[in-house]
C-alpha cells in the first residue's frame, strides 16, 4: 500500500479469504515490518520538526530493573573477565530483554484463535525442526525505529484530579481517560484527517506511573507482587495497569495509525484481560503494530510539561538477532 492510499479504519477492514478477522495484513505476503511501514523517509524528516531544543533523553531502565523482573523472567547477570589485569578487560551479559525497558516483537504473542503470529508466521517458524527467522526482531534492527513520539501523561493527569490508580492490579486507563488526559494537554486526540492532532506515524507514549511507583517500594515490597504465579486467564496471579481492552480503545490504536505505541507498564494495556482477548493479539498479530514496555518516562514527562510540548523526536535501535523475539528498548527522546 502505498503512503498516498487511504488507510481503512478498523470496521472497514476486509481480511483476505483465510486471514483472521480484523487482520490488517496490508503490506505483501512478505512483509516483516508492520506498521514501522508508516515511518517513512517523509514521515520520520517531518518529525524531526518536533525538536526544539536538541535534549535527548535516554528512556531505557537499567538492565537490572525493575527489579525482580515480572513474569518470571530471567534476572539480568553482569560478568567482567580480566583480558590484561589491571589495563583491559571485556564483559558478557545474561539476559531476557523482556526483563527491562523492551520492544515486543511479532514473535512474542500470537493471535489466540487463529494460532497466527503477525502476517501468517506461525509457532513452527519460530520453534522446532523447520524454525524460520520470519518476522525476527532483525528485521527491525536493519531499518531502525524513527518517528515522531506522543506523551499521554496519565500519571500526571490522575495526580491532578486526586485519581487513586491502583499499579498492581488490572487497572484500567480508558479511552475516555486518554481523552481527558490529552484535553489537559491541549490536544485533539483524533487523526489529522479528522482535524486533530494525531499525525499517521506518530509513536504513542502513555505514562501511567507505574515505574515512578515501583521505584517507590523496597525490593521486598515490590517481590510480593512480581512474583506472583503467571497464567494466561483472569486468575492470573500478574496484575498490572494499562489500558483498557474495548472497542473504543481498539478503534482508536487502530484508527490513528500509530506505528508503535509504548508506556511505563509491564504489559502496556492492563493486565490480566478481563475480555476473550488480549490487546497483544491485536496490536502484534493482527495489525503489526511494536509494543514498548517498561519505559522511564519520569525525566521526559517533567521536561514536557515544562515546556507545555508534549511531542518529541523518537529513535530505537533494536538489537540485531536473527529470529530474535522481543529487544531492549535502546531508545531516545530528542526535545
Amino acid at each position: 500500500m502505498s503512503s498516498d492510499q487511504q488507510f481503512p479504519s478498523r470496521k472497514e477492514l476486509r481480511p483476505k479469504p483465510g486471514d483472521p478477522e480484523e487482520s490488517a495484513w496490508i503490506w505483501g505476503e512478505n512483509d516483516e515490518l508492520g506498521r514501522l511501514n508508516l515511518q517513512t523517509p517523509e514521515r520520520v524528516k517531518e518529525a524531526l520538526k518536533a525538536v526544539s531544543t536538541g535534549e535527548t533523553i535516554a528512556l531505557g531502565l537499567p538492565f537490572d530493573q525493575v527489579s525482580p523482573p515480572c513474569y518470571g523472567r530471567a534476572v539480568f547477570k553482569h560478568h567482567i573477565h580480566e583480558l590484561f589485569p589491571g589495563y583491559a578487560h571485556d564483559d558478557t551479559y545474561e539476559m531476557n530483554p523482556q526483563s527491562t525497558s523492551q520492544w515486543d516483537g511479532f514473535r512474542h504473542f500470537a493471535h489466540f484463535p487463529s494460532g497466527y503470529f503477525y502476517n501468517k508466521t506461525t509457532g513452527a517458524d519460530v520453534v522446532g525442526d523447520k524454525a524460520t527467522t520470519k518476522c525476527g526482531i532483525q528485521a527491525w534492527a536493519a531499518r531502525g525505529i524513527a518517528g515522531r513520539g506522543l506523551l499521554l501523561d496519565f500519571a500526571r493527569y490522575a495526580e491532578a484530579n486526586n485519581i487513586k490508580p491502583d499499579y498492581y492490579d488490572n487497572f484500567k486507563i480508558s479511552y475516555g481517560d486518554l481523552v481527558k488526559v490529552a484535553q489537559a494537554q491541549e490536544i485533539d486526540l483524533r487523526p489529522a484527517r479528522q482535524g486533530g492532532d494525531i499525525q499517521i506515524g506518530d509513536i504513542l507514549v502513555i505514562r501511567s506511573g507505574f515505574t515512578k511507583n515501583a521505584n517507590s517500594l523496597t525490593e521486598e515490597q515490590r517481590a510480593k507482587h512480581h512474583l506472583q504465579a503467571h497464567k494466561f486467564g483472569p486468575d492470573d496471579g500478574q496484575r498490572y495497569i494499562g489500558v483498557e481492552q474495548s472497542e473504543e480503545m481498539a478503534d482508536f490504536l487502530h484508527d490513528s495509525y500509530f506505528s508503535a505505541v509504548a508506556g511505563d507498564q509491564p504489559a502496556f494495556e492492563a493486565w490480566p484481560s478481563t475480555e476473550d482477548y488480549y490487546l497483544h493479539e491485536k496490536l502484534l498479530a493482527l495489525w503489526g503494530c511494536p509494543i514498548g514496555e517498561l519505559w522511564d518516562l519520569e525525566t521526559l514527562a517533567d521536561k514536557c510539561a515544562e515546556r507545555k510540548n508534549w511531542t518529541f523526536f523518537l529513535a530505537s535501535a533494536p538489537n540485531n538477532v536473527k529470529g530474535g523475539i522481543a529487544t531492549t528498548a535502546n531508545v531516545l527522546a530528542i526535545i
